[in-house]
């Protein structure tokens, strides 16, 4: 498996388990309001404790307690819970979906470096806009729509162009 794919993760649907870990509680709000059956935790350590269940998605940010841009070192920081997670394999998480929302972009870039080198799936999606949200399915192209109504199959003479 190729780790630096810039494909985007696809997230199945139906109930899926959400844990969201991020200190601010506006951020906390519009996550709960989109997914109201989420976990919100603030710490690493209610996060650690969370992350002994499985999961289908963890969103993880770096800075915590109201800083920002703080060091990867730190052990109350986002960076914290990925060390914990490669202390050992977490089976019950392998199939999770980890998402780092963390506007610190060299942090979340080193959190979803480990997490990838862990084989986890991870992806970076920094909050807001809603760029943490599952994307809707792409819409069909005009030919896809014209071949459709012509009763063609949508990948009939592709090669071609």
């Amino acid at each position: 498996m190729w780790l630096w794919s810039r494909r985007e993760v696809e997230v199945p649907a139906g109930p899926r388990r959400r844990l969201f870990l991020d200190d601010d509680p506006d951020r906390a709000a519009l996550f709960l309001t989109e997914y109201p059956d989420a976990v919100w935790v603030t710490t690493v350590t209610e996060c650690i404790e969370q992350l002994q269940s499985p999961w289908d998605e963890v969103h993880l940010d770096h800075d915590l307690g109201g800083e920002q841009y703080v060091d990867t070192s730190r052990d109350d920081c986002g960076m914290e819970v990925i060390r914990w997670l490669g202390l050992e394999p977490r089976r019950h998480l392998k199939s999770a979906l980890f998402t780092v929302h963390s506007h610190n972009s060299i942090a979340a870039y080193m959190m979803t470096l480990q997490l990838k080198s862990m084989g986890l799936h991870a992806q970076i999606k920094p909050f807001g806009l809603g760029a943490w949200k599952a994307l809707p399915p792409r819409p069909p192209t005009l030919r896809d729509r014209l071949r459709a109504w012509l009763g063609l199959s949508t990948t009939e003479g592709r090669a071609g162009g």
